[in-house]
């Protein structure tokens, strides 16, 4: 009966150290932001705009901190606990410490899994609105026109394209195709044409175009206008549906699609794979945290300071996070895959916390 009861009772005081802590480390980052980037708001309407803005980044900021709001819960209450004297109170009644970090860790994995679905429909759309209102009321684009810019830049398996607007269902609008020669990259051919537009299949249409043929050297040979000619590519209508936008914003399903067409039409594909992967390694990696801060805080020669286990917490935190800035630069590098990339950090601390579990938890 009384480990039912313990169990209830550190699951709730442990859910509202997380929502206490994720709220004031939310409140703090925001107030920040807001007040460095005060001077940008302005204009007819920017007290709505700013509302709007700061009401979705919430949202956004809330998922980054979780994991940080996770450990952190788990050393204050453990930390409570051995101060008031709970924790040798709950030792007496030969209650062990693993069934005091259970009910805590199952309510770190359903946390976890909250996140996780939080990601794939909630953030990712409000830090789509998010850029959309820095880039149209106030100016703050960022890398919007990297991401979000109507030129697109393709490589086939005949020609480099490049398509200046449009898609593959209404056309595509000012395009430029480039036949490369294979053994020697040189420009063999290339043709402008005012649109683009899909036959079926393999065969598109240009309409109000040009054809220049090259020698090789650089040099055109022939001239060729044209009001209307059929081509046939070697890449399907499909092959040019690249969506626009972060990443990081799609969900699971539109990014396996977009590393899959992206690797056809020879465009880069590691931040994909690895915001891919940070759809599970991203939420999870609050539970390793959580396990190290608690084997800490139950160590015999901890006296139960609050102040303490706040410091060890933030420490677990920056060391985080700088293992994934660290990890996150060395997949663009090509140094290691974006998957073990993701996932390093978290294994990493996994390790670290496991071995502390070992030593400290008894």
């Amino acid at each position: 009966m009384i480990p039912g009861i313990l169990s209830r009772h550190l699951a709730a005081a442990y859910l509202k150290a997380f929502f206490g802590a994720l709220s004031v480390l939310t409140l703090i980052f925001l107030v920040v932001e807001f007040v460095d980037r005060s001077r940008d708001y302005t204009g007819d309407g920017w007290h709505y705009w700013a509302a709007l803005l700061y009401a979705n980044k919430a949202l956004s900021v809330g998922y980054m901190l979780a994991p940080a709001a996770m450990l952190l819960a788990c050393g204050v209450v453990v930390a409570t606990l051995r101060r008031r004297g709970e924790y040798t109170a709950i030792r007496a009644l030969a209650i062990g410490p693993w069934k005091t970090l259970l009910p805590i860790a199952l309510c770190g994995a359903l946390l976890c899994g909250a996140l996780a679905l939080a990601g794939e429909f909630i953030v990712g759309p409000a830090e789509i609105r998010v850029d959309a209102i820095n880039a149209t009321h106030f100016s703050r684009g960022g890398t919007w026109r990297q991401f979000y810019g109507e030129k697109t830049w393709l490589r086939g398996k005949r020609f480099f394209y490049h398509l200046r607007s449009g898609d593959p269902d209404l056309g595509f609008g000012e395009v430029t195709l480039y036949e490369i020669s294979p053994n020697d990259f040189r420009l063999r051919q290339r043709i402008d044409a005012e649109r683009m537009e899909s036959l079926g299949g393999h065969r598109w249409r240009l309409l109000n175009g040009a054809i220049r043929d090259f020698d090789g050297e650089g040099d055109a040979l022939t001239l060729t206008p044209f009001d209307e000619r059929e081509i046939e590519l070697t890449e399907p209508p499909d092959a040019f549906r690249i969506r626009k936008g972060y990443p990081e914003q799609m969900r699971f399903h539109e990014l396996r699609e977009q590393i899959a067409r992206r690797q056809n039409v020879g465009l880069d594909t590691k931040r994909y794979e690895l915001a891919l992967n940070n759809k599970f390694a991203s939420p999870l990696s609050g539970l390793p945290g959580l396990l190290l801060i608690f084997a800490l805080t139950v160590r015999s020669s901890r006296r139960g300071r609050i102040s303490a286990t706040l410091a060890e917490a933030f420490f677990i935190i920056v060391l985080q996070w700088g293992m994934l800035v660290v990890f996150k630069a060395v997949a663009f590098a090509d140094l290691l895959s974006p998957a073990l990339s993701a996932w390093t950090p978290n294994l990493l601390l996994l390790g670290v916390s496991i071995a502390a579990l070992r030593r400290y938890v008894r």
